[in-house]
């Protein structure tokens, strides 16, 4: 009887440490797989979906009671919720898709646009950023994203594009 609570006690153990294994894997592994089912299915990942939500839930932050400005926000938010990740990982690369992504999923103009996107691409500050964007590190993109705000460098982004 004795032996039996042993190896009760033995598969218990041997239970929760490939538990605990399983997590530690898939929290080394997340990225990659992330990455893996959304090229395999072309679609957002639950992941991908996750965070453009809290993406759109800050921008729509912004609202400020005025109908038109209000208006425009959930115009803009919308677009983003439906711009594939995929797609931003990719403008991530390249100067000219970000440009013209930040022009449809925003209210600047094309120049502004532009200017934006060569500002992200000439200075290494934001390497970082974009960077971990193209990778699909969402959780790496959004502490550069804190670390660029906290030093200013977000501020004066808007400034060099005039919002």
């Amino acid at each position: 009887m004795h032996r039996a609570k042993t190896s009760k006690k033995k598969i218990f153990g041997f239970s929760i440490l490939g538990i605990i294994v399983v997590l530690i894997l898939g929290v080394i592994f997340f990225v990659p797989i992330n990455n893996g089912i959304r090229s395999a299915t072309g679609n957002d990942t639950p992941t991908d979906k996750l965070i453009k939500d809290e993406l759109v839930k800050k921008v729509k932050s912004k609202k400020t009671g005025d109908p038109k400005h209000d208006e425009n926000v959930d115009k803009y938010a919308g677009k983003l919720k439906g711009t594939k990740m995929s797609t931003i990982m990719k403008a991530a690369n390249n100067e000219e898709e970000a440009a013209e992504l930040i022009h449809q999923s925003s209210s600047l103009s094309e120049s502004a646009s532009k200017k934006a996107a060569k500002a992200l691409f000439s200075d290494e500050k934001y390497d970082g950023i974009r960077k971990s964007m193209s990778e699909g590190n969402w959780v790496e993109t959004y502490s550069q994203y804190q670390k660029l705000n906290s030093d200013g460098s977000i501020s004066q982004l808007r400034q060099t594009i005039g919002q």
